[in-house]
């Protein structure tokens, strides 16, 4: 049995720039989000197998405390299989996320999941293409968003 380890650390922030049309104010407000991820992955034959815990802080810019802004805070898990099937170029992969709201929020507790199946397809000296389909839904709550998402990706990775 080959077994390969592999441990990541990562730190990213992000502006977002996001259209609100729910409620009594409406329209475009400005976020910036931090986040820390710890990525572990190994490989039993086949299989890779990665897990991801994810810190992540979301705060809408130029509101302050007493304007009704508070800190979003999430704990994500998400485990990962990917699978290689020989002599097959479109492996299939898998993915489920758990978020956890919590801290100084309106719904503190798990609140939402995410499953996603998709595949790459690697170009030589070209990149790789991908394709997934995402259920994302909403819990805790009595009307719970549902969304699915067929989306499309492109990566290319310069070589040194």
């Amino acid at each position: 049995m080959s077994c390969l380890k592999h441990a990541t650390n990562h730190i990213q922030q992000r502006y977002i720039r996001e259209n609100d049309n729910k409620g009594n104010v409406q329209g475009y407000e400005n976020y910036f989000r931090f986040q820390v991820d710890v990525k572990y992955k190994h490989k039993i034959k086949d299989l890779k197998i990665g897990y991801r815990l994810r810190y992540q802080n979301k705060n809408e810019l130029g509101i302050s405390y007493e304007e009704g802004d508070f800190i979003n805070q999430n704990i994500r898990f998400k485990i990962s299989l990917e699978y290689n099937l020989k002599n097959w170029r479109l492996d299939p992969k898998f993915s489920a996320e758990i978020f956890n709201r919590f801290k100084e929020s309106k719904t503190n507790g798990f609140n939402k999941y995410r499953f996603t199946l998709g595949t790459d397809y690697k170009f030589k000296n070209f990149g790789k293409l991908g394709i997934f389909y995402r259920f994302e839904k909403e819990l805790n709550v009595d009307f719970p968003d549902i969304t699915n998402i067929l989306g499309l990706k492109y990566i290319y990775t310069f070589k040194k």
